[in-house]
């Protein structure tokens, strides 16, 4: 035994303390009486007993100087010193990207993955502990260090590969982050090793063991499918669909376009080995619903021979102009054909929240408005206190010195030599940097907060030449999009496997209801617009509930990397599913301070007891 504080073995001092306090009583004064003789007849019948009395008297004082030194013992920090293996914990990273979903003769490979971890789960060795790495488009950390094998199996079994590609060097990072370097703690990596090559990164730590999942070998994919207007043609498009072969083989097929029900494309096309072919389809018609392309093959990775995009027309978009009179406004608006807009020349303020409701955008040009909490405002010379913008005088002729050419309302947006007559002093908060900028104020800010969004440009369009400039429609056309988004013209709602899509909404909705393919319906508590959607892990189509009404998105593998089964980066690194031998004996130290703190709690109840006795 090896004490680690032999100084507090001192604390035995307390034991002739303890003594002394027992023999502190206080001595009896002797007084003969008449019945002496009867009392000393007594003792000596008792004679036999007086041992026996003396032990019961004295036990307290026998159990506090064993409490005494149990307490001792403790503060001195035992521990028995024990040979015992060096080792150490067990962390498994397990793929769960889509090439897993490859068949391997009757099931996947994703199968044969969850079967070689199940079984370095039985084989592990007594109290060796174990984590579990989900490597997905993110890792996911499925469980700590836990010491129950069937806990463990059990979330070995509920997991399941996605649509998804997969960052496998993310996550053997974040599982490396938990190796103790002190003892011999492993990491498994178990992976078919397809997609971008880290086989460098596995050789670089010596903590790494690799399980190479192999099976399947035949896969046809779709790369890209996108979706496009004809340069030069506004009422023509075409659909750009890239197919590789990724055998080894050559192989023919059918391919299939479709929106909705519609067929646009079908044929019957050869593939070398290893050959890619981009396809154009032309399209005229109307843009709306759901395009299909499948490949009609039976390959072993079939999350890759099918692709969706969901085709949006332009939308009517209703338009408040509050105005007493703006020629270069009207005008412009009147070339958007999709359009609705109504115009007032003046603002009633009991009115104001629903009509500005009922609105996609709201223009106010030199008026001021009442408080406003949602919406989307353009605002020229215009002013609430909403708006955290105030205008504090007017500054004559000011000369633009910068404009952000990274700002989406500045695309492909000149103002060099814009002239402006005069135009508004603004005071805005630090936070809000402008768009537009002379030397003396801001020109043009954007400010976005709790559903309401707005551009302020502090001048007067009729009092500048921006309306006869080329710059002008750019603008404006940039300015409508961002206060509108996806509905100016044609989009393509898709995004690719394990990506976020953001889901742009009303300024007045608040819930919103999702549907990902063959699940339940989802609802959604709104605290920012756009709304991040991140359960896009598998292929298909999913649909989008808000205020009563459905639309759609799409979501796709095309990933060239994930669809290439044969490319794998780990097979030529040698199998390693076995455990390591058992290394070899070292000391260990097993603290033993806690057994003699019981053992004095456990005599001080007893003593307790005795006290209540005698007393």
């Amino acid at each position: 035994m090896l004490f680690h504080s032999p100084y507090m073995l001192l604390t035995l001092a307390a034991i002739p303390i303890l003594i002394i306090i027992h023999t502190l009583k206080p001595k009896p004064r002797q007084v003969d009486v008449t019945n002496l003789f009867l009392w000393n007849q007594v003792l000596k019948e008792s004679g036999h007993q007086l041992s026996f009395e003396r032990l019961k008297r004295n036990l307290p004082l026998f159990l506090q100087i064993l409490i005494v030194i149990l307490v001792a013992l403790a503060l001195a920090k035992p521990s028995w010193t024990y040979l015992a293996a060096k080792k150490g914990n067990m962390i498994l990273v397990i793929d769960a990207s889509a090439s897993m979903k490859t068949r391997s003769g009757s099931g996947i490979r994703f199968d044969l993955a969850r079967q070689k971890a199940l079984q370095l789960i039985e084989k592990r060795e007594p109290g060796q502990k174990i984590m579990i790495v989900e490597a997905g488009k993110k890792p996911v950390l499925k469980t700590g260090f836990i010491d129950n094998s069937s806990q463990a199996q059990k979330l070995i079994k509920g997991l399941q590969p996605s649509d998804a590609a997969a960052h496998l060097e993310s996550a053997i990072y974040l599982a490396l982050s938990f190796v103790d370097p002190a003892k011999e703690d492993l990491l498994y990596l178990i992976s078919d090793g397809a997609g971008q090559d880290f086989s460098a990164s596995v050789k670089n730590h010596p903590k790494i063991r690799t399980i190479v999942i192999s099976g399947g070998e035949h896969n046809v994919a779709i790369t890209k499918f996108e979706f496009r207007q004809q340069i030069d043609h506004s009422d023509s498009y075409e659909f750009m669909l890239e197919i590789k072969n990724f055998d080894l083989a050559p192989v023919e097929f059918s391919i299939r376009l479709t929106i909705d029900r519609a067929v646009l494309f079908e044929n019957v096309i050869r593939f070398d080995a290893q050959e890619k072919k981009m396809l154009i389809i032309p399209y005229s018609g109307l843009i709306s619903g759901i395009a299909r392309a499948t490949l009609e093959i039976d390959d072993d990775l079939t999350v890759d021979n099918r692709a969706y995009l969901s085709l949006n027309a332009a939308k009517e978009i209703w338009v408040l102009l509050v105005s007493k009179g703006n020629h270069f406004l009207e005008k412009l608006l009147a070339a958007y054909p999709n359009f609705k807009v109504n115009s007032v020349k003046e603002i009633i303020p009991s009115s104001w929240p629903q009509q500005t409701a009922r609105h996609d955008i709201v223009i106010v040009d030199r008026m001021d408005f009442p408080e406003t909490n949602r919406g989307n405002f353009l605002l020229i010379d215009a002013y609430s206190p909403s708006i955290p913008l105030i205008k504090t005088g007017r500054v004559r002729l000011p000369e633009i010195l910068t404009w952000d050419r990274k700002s989406p309302l500045m695309a492909n947006v000149n103002l060099s030599g814009l002239i402006v007559e005069e135009a508004a002093t603004l005071q805005a908060d630090p936070q809000l940097q402008p768009v537009v900028a002379s030397a003396r104020t801001g020109l043009m800010y954007t400010f976005e907060e709790n559903g309401l969004r707005g551009v302020l440009i502090g001048f007067d369009f009729t009092r500048s030449d921006l309306p006869l400039k080329v710059a002008f429609p750019v603008m404006m056309s940039n300015i409508f999009n961002w206060l509108n988004p996806l509905k100016l013209e044609f989009s393509i709602l898709q995004t690719q496997a394990g990506e976020a899509f953001d889901i742009h909404l009303n300024s007045e909705t608040d819930t919103l209801y999702t549907r990902a393919p063959y699940e339940k319906w989802e609802k959604h508590s709104v605290k920012m617009n756009p709304f991040r959607y991140t359960n896009t892990g598998t292929v298909g189509i999913y649909t989008i509930a808000e205020n009563d009404k459905e639309r759609y998105f799409t979501v796709n593998l095309t990933d060239a990397s994930e669809s290439d089964i044969n490319s794998m980066s780990l097979e030529h690194l040698s199998d390693q599913s076995e455990p390591p031998p058992v290394s070899a004996e070292i000391s260990t130290q097993q603290p033993l301070w806690m057994l003699f703190v019981i053992m004095g709690c456990a005599l001080l109840m007893v003593e307790w007891h005795a006290w209540l006795k005698i007393r």
